[in-house]
């Protein structure tokens, strides 16, 4: 008997957080439908999630972190991702925004991680907000989208361009304007009831907004600061945790496609035959394609991302090449994991567009899923460019 496809074996040497996110698999689940008619997370997800040490994994010892590896972390995103997609993807967010404690000074990273609360951290890469140095600190406004697990967030991190007392942005050496990351505490943001989309509904990726707040000296980090702590996880480049990071939710999506449509064979037999559909070779074919595409697509992307740390963990400048290679296995894994989920969609029939079943969810959220820019189809145009003419076009 085939067992569900957990392609994340069980061995002895996974880590303690894999195991408690496999746990949490069915009741994250059993939520998922209600969730998204929330459109947002139940509480008791997150906290299950926060309690279980899973937002944890990102934050450095120094501050009562685990400071896990990275291939766990995306191994973490990934199972709970399998359990309802809108719920990983707010892990996800809420772990790559920690890896920020390690470019704040300690000061400020201990006033925001190390508290007696645990750190939900929300953010937003975009720099749609402006911010201007003030005695103690920074004033800033600005509306941010795409604030995903906003909800149940009690920090905020968002992109804002740096202007003078006249509001005129201020430039680098280099021409390009200068953009901090400021947190933000809870009371400083409000949520805007703007996410009315077609997948990752729970996610509650709401616009957020601040209003002439203060945000205390040393509260922001530049992605261009170097890591004032030394563990491997943080010397990674932390721009290259993305596309997998955001890649690992769409494998998650994809394996669970795949065991709701082996369920569906299980009892269906398509109007006017007579066969089953687990019998039919274009099914077999298809949950087959299918099964490939998701397990090979996997396997390259956590290669790539064991290849670069190694680099790092020996202390080695991460080279462009294996950067490159991240990246473009990230991208590759999304785009890849969403043609298997449409194999399974098409080749399930009728019973995929039922709001009972939950492969259409799946469909929904996957094209949400590759619509990230980390993972967009031009990401391979760029990382083709690289390879041929060593020409960098965008973020690596």
């Amino acid at each position: 008997m085939v067992t569900k496809s957990q392609l994340v074996t069980t061995n002895t040497s996974e880590c303690a957080e894999l195991t408690k996110a496999r746990r949490l698999v069915p009741e994250i689940a059993a939520r998922a439908a209600q969730s998204e008619q929330d459109r947002r997370l139940a509480a008791d997800t997150v906290q299950s999630m926060v309690e279980s040490g899973l937002v944890q994994m990102a934050i450095p010892n120094e501050y009562g972190g685990l400071e896990s590896h990275l291939s766990d972390t995306l191994k973490v995103v990934e199972e709970i991702s399998y359990a309802d997609a809108s719920a990983g993807w707010c892990l996800m967010n809420y772990q790559t925004t920690a890896f920020g404690a390690a470019q704040l000074p300690p000061s400020a990273a201990t006033g925001i991680f190390a508290g007696p609360e645990r750190t939900v951290p929300a953010g937003v890469l975009a720099p749609t907000g402006r911010g201007r140095f003030v005695d103690g600190g920074m004033i800033v406004s600005g509306r941010w989208a795409f604030a995903s697990g906003c909800d149940n967030a009690n920090w905020l991190l968002a992109a804002v361009v740096i202007t003078d007392d006249d509001d005129n942005p201020q430039f680098n050496l280099d021409g390009s304007p200068q953009v901090l990351l400021p947190f933000f505490k809870r009371n400083q943001f409000e949520i805007l009831d703007t996410w009315r989309v077609s997948g990752l509904r729970a996610s509650g990726s709401h616009d957020v907004e601040v209003r002439d707040e203060l945000v205390q000296e040393g509260y922001w980090l530049s992605l261009t600061d170097p890591p004032v702590v030394s563990g491997t996880l943080f010397q990674f480049p932390v721009v290259s945790t993305f596309p997998p990071a955001v890649a690992a939710v769409a494998l998650g999506v994809a394996r669970a496609a795949l065991d709701c449509f082996v369920d569906i064979t299980r009892s269906k037999i398509p109007i006017g035959g007579t066969t089953p559909l687990r019998e039919l070779g274009s099914a077999q074919i298809d949950v087959a394609r299918a099964e490939a595409l998701t397990d090979s697509a996997r396997s390259y992307m956590y290669e790539t991302v064991e290849t670069l740390w190694a680099i790092v963990e020996q202390g080695q400048p991460a080279t462009i090449d294996a950067r490159r290679r991240v990246r473009l296995a990230g991208i590759h894994a999304a785009d890849t994991a969403a043609s298997a989920v449409d194999l399974l969609y098409n080749a399930a029939g009728a019973s995929s567009i039922a709001d009972t079943c939950p492969l259409q969810r799946h469909f929904r959220d996957v094209h949400v899923v590759t619509q990230h820019m980390h993972v967009s189809g031009g990401g391979y145009e760029r990382m083709g460019k690289l390879r041929l003419t060593d020409v960098l076009d965008g973020l690596l």
